[in-house]
């Protein structure tokens, strides 16, 4: 047992020695691999690898299925090379993110398979459209800078402000804009199933005029013709129009002349009237008789003819009386 110790001695300090000797370092020495097993190779571009280190794990479904081999820059994208376990099975329709182990932690690259397409073969490439990143602490801190310095905070401390201005030496304005604006919206929270009708209301009118849109559009094509006509007569109408109002400045003067005559006469008509009216049933009798006059006259000569004299009495006194009794 000595002499095996003191054998493995023996080849720990040759191999220092040769390593010195050569000028190698812990950094030369190769990290074991973190796959175990046969591995292909897979070519994947991103639009930005910077953060993404060598022999960074590649995981799939939470489990490490390869490492990141090399990172090379492009044409415009950082092409990483990949060392796949051979038991994973991509397709090209798979997906792949460079994502980190924790906020402050380090980078991976992390697969989704897809379900569809042709199987990747090794020495295959994914494009950059079907690769990303997910936002990192630099990122986030950048955002909450552009947030913090110029963006919601700014403008919620430019609502702010005006608030204030708005507001001071006008409280009592506001709180009866407040009141106002508290009996509006509850007088509208109690009418809304009437307001709901209305808008049900309003849906049927608009189908309804939709479904009579060809009728509505001739209709306005014939208003269209009606108006052009009357735009045509427009001349014609402003001259009655003109003669209308002449007429009346003639016609007016005239009527308040004559008026109390008119009634007057019509005044002095009545009795006379009335008169006929209450003698109608005498009069009907004497036109009907003249009615059978006329008949009989016919009958005693046929196909000649015969003079008749009618006189009619009337008394202008008789007449007057009766007005003025009435």
């Amino acid at each position: 047992m000595t002499g095996i110790r003191s054998a493995l001695a023996a080849l720990v300090l040759a191999a220092g020695a040769t390593a010195a000797g050569c000028g190698l370092s812990l950094e030369d020495v190769p990290l074991p691999s973190l796959v175990d097993g046969p591995t292909y190779p897979l070519t994947v571009e991103f639009e930005d690898a910077l953060n993404l280190p060598v022999d960074a794990p590649v995981k799939l479904d939470g489990a490490t299925v390869g490492q990141v081999t090399s990172v090379d820059a492009g044409e415009y994208v950082a092409e990483v090379e990949l060392a796949l376990s051979t038991t994973v099975e991509l397709r090209d329709t798979s997906r792949a993110e460079i994502r980190l182990t924790s906020p402050m932690g380090t980078a991976f690259v992390q697969l989704f398979p897809g379900t569809s397409g042709e199987v990747l073969a090794a020495g295959d490439t994914l494009p950059t459209a079907a690769t990303g990143s997910a936002p990192d602490v630099t990122d986030l801190l950048s955002s909450l800078s552009t947030v913090v310095t110029g963006g919601s905070f700014s403008d919620i401390s430019t609502i702010i402000t005006q608030l204030n201005t708005a507001l001071t030496g006008n409280a009592g304005d506001v709180r009866r804009l407040l009141a106002r604006l508290d009996t509006a919206v509850t007088d509208l929270n109690a009418d809304f199933p009437r307001v709901d009708r209305l808008t049900a209301a309003l849906d049927q009118l608009t189908t309804r005029l939709a479904g009579d849109l060809p009728e509505v559009t001739r209709s306005l094509t014939d208003l269209t013709d009606l108006v052009t006509s009357f735009d045509r007569q427009r001349a014609d109408f402003v001259n009655a129009m003109v003669s209308l109002q002449r007429f009346d400045a003639v016609a007016t003067p005239i009527t308040r002349a004559v008026r109390d005559d008119m009634i007057a006469q019509l005044r002095d008509m009545e009795p006379v009237l009335r008169t006929l009216l209450d003698g109608r049933k005498d009069i009907d009798g004497v036109m009907r008789g003249l009615i059978a006059f006329a008949g009989g006259s016919d009958s005693a000569a046929p196909g000649d003819f015969a003079n008749f004299d009618l006189t009619f009495l009337l008394d202008p006194k008789a007449l007057g009386d009766t007005g003025d009794g009435r």
